[in-house]
């Protein structure tokens, strides 16, 4: 199976220190590229206007979850109900199925179709509803091929790799033989953090056939994972030289090159990479990443820019652009940077909150309220969107607009949890402003706010 994926870097958010390497096999899509989605979370920094930390604690990611039922088998007609002038059946003669056979034939056709179901829905993106339907056909036909394999792709391309570790698994116990669903097992166990038991199946998988190019490779992440570096570049290399034109192997072997500063050398597999596969955006990240850690902003900055070149869906090629330039101290071009990435990404909440504290603490509050407005117009019944337009409202003095965005973000909120952090920020501003504003806060809280019940026992005394 083709893999088509890309190494991502990591940022150290807490630390604010140069990005780190990943290797491609951490961050791989296993669905094509119309299915993957980049979700990249912005950093929040602690030299932008408080308001923002509360903003950005509010934008919280939510869940849904399908079920479906597995269809039953129809229940046979009871002797009541057959005709008196229905036919005898036949004997069983030798050679005939018996009747179970039937049945049987009937659940793995039904299987089928329900395969083939899940087929449309995964090309459709619709990936819940295709774990599920693929999950009805191996219940329906536990010999079906693939069905468990296919779920534990679309698990992986979820990142969530304990499940698609164990759908991985019941696909090798179906067929032992199964190379690629032992494969991705062994990288999903990596994943999910249990790299001893990767290790072991994919150290399998090298002694079952010391040609197996994609295990060696898969090998060298898990050996990565753990910190093995010298394991993992004699597993990576073993990888490219059973497969010189994989570009995908000689770009990992450049991540584990740069873990440990050998730059020349992972510049070189980086470039290897590059020619292999030029429209690659994945390497030029890394490179970027290399000459960032090696504090060489200028071709840290070319490096970004021609990975958005490759691929402008690649957030981290605009994250690193924004990095280099402010290393260069050019912030006026990080504006054009933020503007160009959410053009591709415009409904990406994080990207578009850090581009509004960007421009508010550059003194363009114009443009700050601008993007907070887009992002309302983008999802109306978006509780994020609101919440980052009332803040933006509140910033440019705007407050009877911010209060009702804020009361607007907080019912559309799902979780009580973010409903109570806005009600916990409109607390924290009521009690800040000044006293012009008084008469507008206590409005919103008349308006919005249930009153104290004073005639409770242990209420204030006389009130009873």
């Amino acid at each position: 199976m083709t893999r088509e994926g890309a190494i991502h870097m990591e940022w150290d958010r807490s630390t604010e220190r140069s990005p780190g390497f990943v290797s491609s096999w951490r961050a791989r899509a296993v669905l094509p590229r119309r299915h993957a989605r980049l979700a990249s979370r912005m950093s929040r920094s602690d030299r932008h206007a408080p308001w923002f930390a509360v903003v950005a604690a509010a934008v919280l990611a939510l869940v849904s979850s399908l079920r479906a039922d597995v269809p039953s088998l129809l229940v046979p007609a009871t002797g009541d109900s057959v005709s008196a002038d229905s036919p005898v059946g036949p004997l069983l003669q030798p050679g005939r199925g018996n009747p179970a056979d039937s049945t049987q034939r009937t659940r793995a056709q039904r299987a089928q179709e329900q395969f083939q179901f899940a087929r449309g829905l995964e090309t459709s993106g619709n990936l819940a509803s295709a774990i599920l339907a693929y999950r009805n056909a191996a219940k329906l036909d536990p010999r079906l091929a693939d069905a468990n394999y296919r779920i534990g792709l679309l698990y992986a391309s979820r990142r969530q790799w304990v499940p698609a570790a164990a759908a991985f698994a019941a696909e090798v116990q179906r067929d032992p033989s199964h190379r690629d669903a032992a494969r991705e097992m062994g990288l999903a166990l990596a994943q999910a953090g249990d790299s001893a038991r990767a290790i072991t199946q994919l150290e399998m998988l090298t002694r079952r056939d010391a040609k197996d190019q994609r295990a060696w490779q898969a090998l060298g992440f898990a050996y990565s994972v753990t910190g093995r570096v010298h394991d993992s570049e004699r597993a990576l290399r073993r990888a490219v030289a059973l497969d010189p034109r994989d570009a995908d192997a000689w770009r990992d072997l450049g991540v584990v090159l740069a873990s440990m500063r050998r730059d020349q050398e992972s510049r070189a597999a980086y470039a290897k990479a590059a020619r292999l596969a030029p429209r690659d955006g994945a390497v030029y990240v890394n490179l970027g990443n290399l000459e960032s850690l090696a504090n060489r902003p200028v071709a840290a900055l070319a490096a970004y820019r021609t990975a958005e070149r490759r691929d402008s869906l690649l957030a981290f090629a605009y994250r690193g652009q924004i990095r280099a330039l402010l290393a260069l101290k050019r912030p006026a071009e990080v504006g054009a940077v933020y503007r160009r990435w959410l053009a591709v990404a415009p409904r990406d909440t994080g990207t578009r909150l850090e581009a509004i504290q960007w421009f508010d603490a550059q003194g363009r509050g114009d443009i700050a309220l601008e993007l907070a407005r887009d992002g309302v117009r983008l999802d109306p019944r978006s509780g994020e969107a609101r919440l980052q337009l009332g803040m933006a409202y509140h910033a440019a003095g705007q407050v009877p607009e911010a209060l009702t965005e804020l009361r607007k973000a907080e019912s559309l909120l799902r979780l009580p949890e973010q409903r109570a952090r806005v009600g916990a920020l409109l607390r924290q501003l009521r009690s800040s402003a000044p006293d012009s504003l008084r008469a507008v806060y206590a409005a919103d809280s008349l308006l919005h706010e249930a009153p104290r019940d004073t005639t409770r026992v242990g209420g204030p005394a006389g009130a009873r």
